[in-house]
């Protein structure tokens, strides 16, 4: 009997052979706390605040298949501050970060459905957020036309949100897009990366109908051994759930030089907004839409809505920084940061005033090191000077000078490949 059983066993592994041959699985996991030490990380102290310090963690484990047809990946993810559950409380903290299907229709035609990271050129309008332990994913559905010979890639995505499986109407109140479609293009050219999008997401409002946001322009990327230069110019039309006829746009230069283990960089980041002499000055704000905005504007998070934070008034970023690799395994990166308002405001505490442009300056200073291709560690602390403006904004009374500091640890298991 038992022989017989392991002749059966056999028999099946014989038949599957060539099916476990051209597919691929793959488990990963990701174990990443990180401490904090907050004193002004994105909301001025002042002399009654008191600094902050926690741990927070985000526990990965991804799921990759692939054949010759398809591929699926599924995603979960725990995130959690320590201490912040009671022991013994069965409280659930577990979410589906992705869980999505990409059908191979044919050589340069896929289709990939399901919760998923939208991830863009640079990430200025549609990135993940990484940084935050949580990250961001979309429930959408896109068709991707990638053609290698000719170096062409052509996305067309779409996604429409609902809060539950209703029978009549489609009602959503939660603070996300109703609606979101874009079309994005990449055709590479020797040295040079050329993207154009054009996007379009939509609101909900009270009286039950929907309002469109427009947002259009290109990204430039020419990539060398010893140069990286890049820039964006994106454009924004229409209106969202609280603002109508939106005129607004967005420039970016940047500059990268390598010198053997040094590189240097610089740039300079504008987007538009109003002025004390608009009508209605929010809309000649652009809005960063889904991006990933730690990337740029400061490590310190001042801005990360725009143009909530900026009260409107848009921003203007002029940075210089610098990445020194150490060895192979270790490398520094400092940055400075130069922050003002895009247009003079209305000073919030005293609308008789008008506010100076000059937010602050900040400092952002990192370290890195990889222990192996699975372990490693980082740290960093930044310092910013805020100006009377930048109180003003956030109408509190701040201390001239903020900071905030973190280490973090990146497990990247591979349990199974």
């Amino acid at each position: 009997m038992l022989k017989s059983l392991k002749n059966i066993v056999l028999f099946i592994l014989i038949l599957l052979t060539p099916s476990i041959l051209l597919a691929q699985l793959s488990l990963d996991g990701e174990f990443r706390p990180r401490s904090e030490y907050r004193n002004g990380y994105q909301l001025l102290r002042t002399p009654a605040t008191e600094p902050a310090f926690f741990t927070s963690q985000r526990t990965r484990l991804s799921l990759n298949y692939e054949s010759d047809l398809y591929k699926i990946k599924v995603s979960g993810q725990d995130v959690r501050v320590w201490g912040e559950v009671e022991q013994l409380q069965d409280n659930a903290n577990v979410n589906i970060h992705e869980a999505w299907a990409q059908l191979y229709l044919s050589e340069v035609f896929q289709l990939k459905l399901g919760r998923q990271e939208l991830v863009y050129d640079d990430q200025r309008l549609l990135g993940s957020v990484n940084w935050t332990q949580q990250a961001r994913s979309h429930d959408a559905l896109v068709l991707k036309y990638h053609d290698s010979d000719s170096n062409l890639q052509i996305d067309l995505g779409g996604a429409f949100n609902q809060e539950a499986q209703t029978l009549f109407n489609n009602p959503y109140t939660l603070n996300n897009y109703k609606v979101l479609s874009y079309l994005w293009m990449n055709k590479k050219i020797s040295y040079l990366d050329i993207s154009a999008i054009f996007l379009t997401d939509g609101f909900e409002h009270q009286s039950g109908g929907t309002n469109f946001r427009y947002t259009y322009g290109t990204h430039l990327l020419y990539n060398t051994q010893d140069w990286e230069l890049s820039g964006s110019a994106y454009f924004q039309g229409g209106d969202d759930a609280t603002r109508r006829n939106i005129s607004a746009s967005m420039f970016s230069l940047n500059a990268t030089r390598s010198l053997g283990n040094v590189q240097l960089k610089t740039g300079f980041d504008y987007l538009s907004g109003g002025g004390i002499n608009d009508a209605d000055p929010a809309r000649h704000a652009f809005h960063t839409l889904y991006a990933t905005n730690h990337k740029f504007y400061g490590h310190m998070d001042y801005f990360l809505n725009i143009p909530r934070d900026t009260r409107g008034g848009g921003l203007q970023d002029v940075y210089l920084g610098t990445t020194f690799k150490v060895n192979e395994e270790a490398s520094i990166g400092l940055t400075y940061h130069y922050l003002a308002l895009a247009n003079n405001i209305q000073n919030p505490l005293n609308t008789d005033e008008v506010s100076d442009k000059y937010l602050g300056s900040e400092i952002d200073w990192s370290f890195s090191y990889s222990f192996t291709d699975e372990i490693g560690f980082r740290m960093g602390y930044s310092t910013l000077f805020n100006s009377s403006s930048l109180d003003a904004l956030q109408q509190r009374a701040g201390k001239y000078t903020q900071h905030w500091g973190w280490a973090m640890i990146m497990l990247t298991p591979q349990f199974l490949n």
